[in-house]
């Protein structure tokens, strides 16, 4: 059977991607995103332990590997989960109108399930929100070093291990590379190419943006873009 293309639009913003049109094709895969699929027709989710999820309306917690089946059209909105922002107003106006099965693992923290997506949450912890700020600045830099943004933050590299996880909700380099792809993204959403994008984020070619594109969203970033 021929390989179903995805075609559409992403918009990336900040803190929130919005994927518009085909899903096509796809790997298992999972990221940092929390992910909320709606589509006219319902859609098939695999995840977990060979369980499946359907519904025009499904949430999926950060972290849970899963894979979408092929449908002609969809809205995908991935929201990165760190409190720093309110829901996009369309995004909170959808969710609010429908009642829509969540799809979790027991050991991955919540983010939809918890309430966190209607709220506003706690500012992040002043030193982490400086080191969240060094990492943007460095990412065309190639490496970022945990040992020096907490220099930046003005802790030893054990204690800004722990306290970045307990506040961002992700392991530091998970967050680093998260980041890189959010840069990438936006660079080729506004026409860069392939080659051009994975430099600006700081990636070593663009074999390695597109390794790093199919381990999150199951795509490359050529598929994607």
């Amino acid at each position: 059977m021929a390989a179903r293309a995805w075609r559409g639009t992403l918009a990336v913003e900040d803190f929130v991607a919005h994927w518009r049109g085909a899903v096509g094709d796809a790997a298992p895969h999972r990221h940092f995103a929390a992910q909320a699929v709606f589509s006219d027709a319902p859609v098939r989710i695999h995840y977990g332990d060979c369980r499946i999820a359907a519904g025009r309306c499904v949430l999926i917690e950060p972290g849970v590997a899963h894979r979408l089946e092929p449908v002609e059209a969809a809205d995908i909105y991935f929201v990165e989960p760190t409190g720093r922002l309110s829901l996009p107003a369309v995004l909170r106006d959808r969710l609010a109108a429908t009642e829509a099965p969540i799809l979790s693992e027991p050991d991955v923290p919540g983010f939809w399930a918890s309430g966190a997506a209607h709220s506003i949450a706690p500012p992040l912890d002043p030193r982490v929100a400086r080191a969240a700020a060094a990492i943007d600045r460095r990412l065309h830099d190639g490496a970022v070093r945990l040992v020096d943004i907490a220099a930046e933050a003005g802790l030893s590299a054990g204690r800004f291990r722990h306290l970045f996880a307990a506040e961002i909700g992700i392991a530091f380099q998970r967050y680093v590379l998260w980041r890189r792809v959010g840069v990438a993204a936006r660079r080729l959403a506004a026409g860069a190419g392939l080659t051009g994008a994975a430099h600006a984020a700081g990636f070593a070619d663009a074999a390695h943006l597109a390794r790093t594109m199919k381990a999150m969203f199951g795509i490359t970033s050529g598929a994607a873009f």
